[in-house]
């Protein structure tokens, strides 16, 4: 893969995506459903592989959805195709509702720093996520009306994801991150880390870089923006952009 042309800044600003893009859950249409025929199927099953070691093998990359579907052994009567579990689970994906506020953010970040997700996923959200980015389908003025994953991936330059490093933000950020800076001509300490998680926050700290813990609906928006300029403000081993307008409209 080529490198991607890096900003002036060369700088990346890494964004968690459940806890601060959405809070969406996977097949989210199914477990908001009280009434649907396999609420009940789902919910206990994905209890039991969250509470033991299938989840952390399905966000290293172990498991794959597919393997998670069948262990649950969830029963489809006639009114299923065998495939819907996992057809319901990328539309699902897709739908994910978002946190318009802070991609706005994050769009007018771009000017400035390159943006990419770096989320302890598995590998049906990020099928999903770039299988809407080469769909071509993106809307250059995404605006509040547009509110899910597909409409504002575009967004984000890239993605990293633990289920295709094979490695946790917090158990092992250098394994998680440290290839894509290499590849990108970067470092640690050219990034500044968004997440919800204390451990995964230490983690990216200890290794040279930034971290701003956020956490969707508790945090205001405008912290980010502060800690945004903020971070813009030191750049030890790039020269600023002349002029800079900040972000969103924040002076440096």
């Amino acid at each position: 893969m080529a490198m991607k042309q890096v900003p002036l800044s060369g700088r990346v600003v890494f964004v968690d995506w459940h806890g601060v893009l959405s809070r969406d859950p996977f097949w989210a249409s199914i477990r908001e459903s009280a009434r649907h025929p396999l609420h009940a199927q789902l919910e206990e099953n994905l209890s039991r592989i969250f509470a033991g070691d299938d989840a952390n093998a399905w966000m290293k990359g172990r498991m794959s959805s597919d393997d998670v579907i069948e262990a649950m052994g969830i029963h489809l009567d006639g009114r299923f195709r065998d495939d819907f579990l996992r057809r319901r689970l990328h539309i699902d994906c897709a739908r994910m509702r978002v946190n318009v506020a802070l991609f706005e953010v994050l769009r007018k970040a771009k000017a400035v720093a390159l943006v990419a997700l770096a989320t302890d996923n598995m590998d049906c959200f990020a099928s999903t996520f770039d299988q809407v980015r080469r769909s071509g389908k993106r809307r250059a003025k995404a605006s509040a009306k547009a509110t899910t994953m597909a409409e504002w991936a575009f967004v984000c330059d890239d993605i990293i994801y633990s289920s295709n490093v094979a490695a946790l933000k917090s158990e092992d950020p250098a394994t998680f991150f440290g290839p894509w800076l290499h590849q990108h001509g970067m470092a640690f300490d050219d990034a500044l880390l968004i997440d919800d998680r204390a451990d995964n926050c230490a983690a990216f700290q200890q290794q040279g870089g930034t971290a701003l813990r956020w956490k969707m609906g508790i945090n205001d928006t405008a912290e980010v923006v502060d800690g945004l300029n903020r971070w813009l403000e030191a750049l030890p081993h790039h020269a600023a952009p002349a002029a800079s307008p900040g972000i969103a409209g924040y002076p440096l």
